[in-house]
């Protein structure tokens, strides 16, 4: 059973429900997960996991979450070799389409210079969360499958 550490920064509560739900699809892979909000995370505790998903909505031009900013600050030199991620998040293409859902790319791009493995492509929601939730469950699950 792989062991996940899910951690997620959110403003206005989309990307926690999104959390919510790609960690059922982690469980119901057979995934032991823990969820943590970045504002309680540390890189360090990263290491101490057999996979890493990371969820963070993109902000005006392509900004991270703003809780998410000191923590991919301090992801710079961490190694993660060995370790498998993947990285979700919400964004809006009607409004910000130069720059939709740009911090799952740039979050999986840190990931893989800190060492990690992408294993499934990042899961991006346009607009309004709720009716995603079933298919955050299955990317959960593929997640899960990958590991």
């Amino acid at each position: 059973m792989a062991n996940v550490i899910l951690v997620f920064g959110s403003t206005t509560g989309n990307t926690e429900m999104l959390a919510e739900h790609v960690a059922a699809g982690l469980e119901q892979g057979m995934a032991s997960v823990t969820v943590k909000n970045v504002t309680e995370a540390s890189v360090d505790e990263l290491a101490d996991y057999d996979a890493i998903v990371f969820g963070c909505s993109t902000w005006g031009e392509g900004d991270l979450q703003d809780d998410f900013v000191d923590f991919h600050e301090a992801m710079d030199g961490v190694s993660l070799k060995g370790k498998k991620a993947a990285v979700f998040g919400p964004g809006d293409s009607e409004e910000y389409a130069d720059s939709f859902c740009v911090v799952v790319d740039m979050l999986e791009e840190t990931l893989k210079k800190c060492g990690a493995e992408i294993v499934a492509e990042g899961f991006k929601v346009d607009g309004e969360v709720e009716p995603a939730f079933g298919d955050a469950e299955a990317w959960g699950l593929k997640v899960a499958k990958a590991l």
